[in-house]
């Protein structure tokens, strides 16, 4: 007898401070919807441990410690050490050290609920230095040397997206999909033929599809300029892409890019590299590496390497 896959309803809820949804195909309509609240309580967690606007979570204690060792959730370890890898990985284009910086240009209330506050503390760098934080990984200890702050940010929800759809799988899922802010993690069984459909909407208002990707398992990630911006202090626009040399909002034209890796975290990472590197330079280097990559610029252009074209159906590349 032929057994069919039950595809639970998408769950769309509200966490780490952006729209998220959560699928899972199963042979059992209720295992689907079991697993779907396990995920929820799952990623609400990590938001917990992860925050800048909670002072109890990992990251607040972290940045408060002064150089002392903190004993953090081991998810925060490998939350730790992806933003190290990764910003190794891009030469300091990713650079998760940046909170003074952001702050200090104005972006320290919740954009959701403004009774939340992230503060510095006395003595923190406007950009630290993720070479030398401390990772006992067995310990799950982690060591911010002084004056380094840290910002979960983008790579946050990533990771978040990556350990859950793990998770689900382990726990018996066919697949899963888990979307925070609209960044994408797949694996398993997809609910159609040809694997997940992932569409990438325009950064412009209307939000028009950009492109529909097609993966089997990996993780999909968008970073740009056109969400959360504001005027700083001094009266000039600003907006929380920093170029880590500058410690300013990024200038390069582009508003927006798009990156296919194997996880969702690895994708995020590399969106920072594009939006402070730009396209010319950084989606060839994306191709070498395997990874697809979009562009928008700020007039509308799309601009797309080789790799992504490999994840596509046919689209409608336009703004």
């Amino acid at each position: 007898m032929t057994t069919t896959a039950h595809v639970d309803p998408t769950e769309s809820f509200h966490a780490m401070g952006c729209a998220s949804q959560i699928t899972v195909v199963s042979h059992d309509s209720a295992a689907a919807t079991d697993l779907i609240s396990v995920a929820r309580r799952r990623i609400e967690h990590l938001e917990r441990r992860w925050s800048r606007f909670q002072p109890t979570s990992d990251i607040c204690r972290l940045n408060a410690a002064s150089a002392l060792p903190v004993p953090v959730d081991p998810a925060t370890v490998r939350l730790v050490t992806a933003m190290i890898e990764s910003w190794w990985a891009t030469d300091g284009a990713f650079d998760p050290t940046l909170l003074g910086s952001l702050v200090g240009l104005g972006d320290a209330t919740s954009w959701l609920d403004t009774t939340k506050v992230s503060t510095v503390p006395a003595g923190a760098s406007l950009r630290g230095t993720p070479k030398t934080i401390g990772v006992d990984a067995e310990g799950h200890i982690v060591q911010l040397p002084a004056g380094t702050t840290l910002d979960a940010g983008g790579i946050g929800k990533g990771l978040a997206a990556d350990l859950v759809v793990e998770e689900l799988l382990a726990a018996g899922a066919l697949g899963a999909l888990v979307s925070i802010g609209g960044d994408v993690r797949v694996a398993g069984t997809a609910p159609q033929d040809g694997g997940w459909a992932i569409d990438v909407a325009s950064p412009f208002e209307g939000g028009s599809v950009l492109a529909t990707l097609r993966l089997h398992v990996g993780g999909v990630a968008t970073s740009g300029t056109h969400f959360r911006r504001w005027t700083a202090a001094d009266g000039t626009p600003a907006h929380h892409l920093l170029d880590p040399a500058t410690g300013l909002p990024t200038r390069t034209p582009l508003i927006a890019a798009t990156v296919i890796a194997g996880t969702t975290a690895w994708a995020e990472a590399w969106t920072k590299a594009v939006m402070v590197c730009g396209a010319e330079d950084a989606l060839p280097y994306l191709d070498n590496l395997g990874l697809g990559a979009l562009a928008v610029t700020l007039d509308g252009e799309t601009v797309v390497n080789n790799a992504w074209r490999t994840f596509t159906t046919p689209t409608r590349l336009d703004s």
